[in-house]
């Protein structure tokens, strides 16, 4: 098939290439010159487990093929959506990308076409783009479907390769019988698409990452019941994650979630529930849990290390929001080190593949360093503070922490063991342990 995607961020790029993996010959559009011609050159914009290979072998073989220009889809009637729709700062999704997206589409469809929605959306938003083509292509022309994404950065090629489920929103057969075409390869030994009306596809995907940031956001309070009880919220988590309605994912305690989708997400479904009248509830008491527990951590760095901290110099290890992934965007380790910042005499930072983006969000910041390997970012530390877990973090050499002033350690994401910490004359401190 002939396919073109419109974005080449993570959910773009990933489902092209993927796409392009199975055979099918496709267009990858986005407005920014520079990428293009970067991704031309094979050069992803990203770190992403496997995906530089897909793209390159792809390339080769001219079954995917990157540009500016919507003239170069005048052939073409499958279109997946996959731009960003970022957070505005009141909690409602900016839509801009998307709506110029429909402007050049219209000016350049020939014929009946296919757009499938991948960009979160809110309720309403692919009615509102198919009345938009309706308008100025007239009825029959075009069919709208939502088809929301579950990726995650760091596997998001194996998720797409490998789907738990492919949601797809649409009252049109033709469009649900071309969905199945395309997905077939992915659906060979198990057929793992759900098909369902526009509005619940739509909501499905706010559903999901809701519930999971949730998850995330009960623990962190269960943690907090932990720090002041006795209680070990490791042996709560094991207990929790034991009865099979519950699961043991995302029962981890920690600095608390973040990332592009998450924090946007949650935000955007409140903004929903405001419009409908809707009195706030588990949603809302979700982010404000979430909101205070990097603010917790620091206060707890702060009662251990005392108040006066203008000579003191402290080491972050892990500065991407999440393992396997370069991105820093919302990172809970970026908004703990603006608040330590202003109260230490520097800050030595350390991640595997995201120092770079950090060093630009960071910009403004003037007393931080950063270092190539993680224990050269210690040394001369009075602190070591742990916010990714990478999985180099989970095998702590002891006896390179003879190079910090102190021995002491705090884990924001519980990933070290608190007694062998203890044992071999480390001061350590978790969340809820």
């Amino acid at each position: 098939m002939d396919i073109t995607i419109i974005g080449t961020g993570y959910v773009g790029l990933v489902t092209g290439a993927c796409l392009a993996e199975t055979g099918n010959n496709v267009t990858c559009i986005d407005v920014d010159s520079d990428r293009v011609n970067k991704l031309l050159s094979g050069s992803i914009p990203f770190y992403e487990p496997g995906l530089e290979a897909i793209v390159e072998r792809n390339l080769a073989s001219k079954r995917l093929v990157f540009t500016d220009s919507y003239e170069d889809i005048s052939q073409t009637n499958i279109f997946f959506i996959c731009v960003g729709t970022p957070d505005k700062g009141d909690g409602s999704p900016d839509l801009k990308n998307l709506h110029a997206v429909m402007d050049s589409l219209a000016s350049n469809i020939n014929g009946k076409s296919f757009i499938f929605t991948k960009s979160t959306v809110p309720l309403g938003t692919n009615k509102m783009i198919q009345s938009f083509f309706d308008d100025r292509l007239g009825k029959g022309i075009v069919y709208v479907s939502s088809n929301p994404e579950f990726l995650k950065e760091g596997s998001a090629v194996s998720d797409f390769q490998k789907p738990d489920r492919i949601i797809l929103g649409s009252s049109n057969e033709e469009a649900r019988k071309l969905a199945t075409d395309i997905y077939a390869p992915f659906n060979w030994s198990k057929n793992r698409t759900m098909h369902m009306s526009i509005e619940s596809a739509e909501l499905t995907k706010y559903a999901s990452n809701s519930f999971l940031a949730t998850k995330i956001s009960f623990m962190n309070e269960m943690a907090l019941v932990c720090e002041n009880s006795g209680a070990n919220i490791h042996e709560v988590r094991l207990g929790l994650g034991s009865d099979p309605r519950i699961g043991d994912s995302f029962l981890y305690a920690g600095l608390g979630y973040g990332g592009s989708c998450f924090p946007k997400d949650v935000n955007a479904l409140i903004d929903m529930q405001k419009a409908f009248n809707l009195e706030p509830g588990i949603i809302e008491r979700t982010k404000q849990v979430n909101d205070r527990q990097v603010r917790f951590f620091f206060e707890k760095i702060m009662s251990i290390l005392g108040t006066n901290l203008e000579g003191k110099r402290i080491a972050i290890w892990g500065l991407s929001f999440k393992p396997n992934s370069d991105d820093v965007r919302e990172s809970v380790a970026l908004k703990l080190i603006s608040l330590l910042a202003p109260e230490v005499n520097s800050l030595n930072l350390y991640d595997p593949i995201a120092n770079l983006h950090a060093k630009e969000s960071l910009s403004d910041t003037s007393n931080l360093k950063f270092y190539d390997e993680k224990y050269a970012a210690i040394e001369g530390a009075d602190a070591l503070v742990i916010c990714t877990e990478w999985k180099e973090f989970w095998d702590l050499d002891v006896l390179k922490l003879d190079l910090m002033h102190n021995k002491l350690v705090f884990d924001g994401r519980n990933i070290l063991d608190k007694s062998k910490m203890k044992d071999l004359g480390v001061e350590y401190y978790g969340i809820g342990t």
